[in-house]
């Protein structure tokens, strides 16, 4: 069974930026897409540039903890998690 999770951010004004991955990240993002147990459906921001959606789809449970689990995701997490709360950035 597929797994889709979706990462919703908020950012105060367009002034503030929104977290950006690493390379790592990405890399980690691309090898699990040619292993075909990752789609990423890319993402988007709202009309107004305050909300950015990004959505992946993972192709079953194991995939799914494969990438929550792999220390380049854990990584880049705690970064997002730290910039996004020394700058107003609300995420779900």
């Amino acid at each position: 069974m597929t797994i889709t999770v979706t990462l919703i951010q908020t950012r105060p004004n367009i002034d503030v930026d929104f977290h950006s991955a690493s390379d790592d990240f990405k890399a980690l993002k691309t090898e699990m897409v040619a292993a075909g147990t990752l789609v990423d459906n890319g993402g988007s921001n709202s009309e107004n540039g305050l909300i950015r959606t990004w959505t992946l789809t993972f192709s079953n449970n194991t995939a799914y903890l494969a990438f929550v689990n792999d220390s380049r995701n854990v990584t880049y997490v705690e970064d997002r998690q730290a910039y996004n709360g020394d700058n107003g950035i609300s995420e779900s």
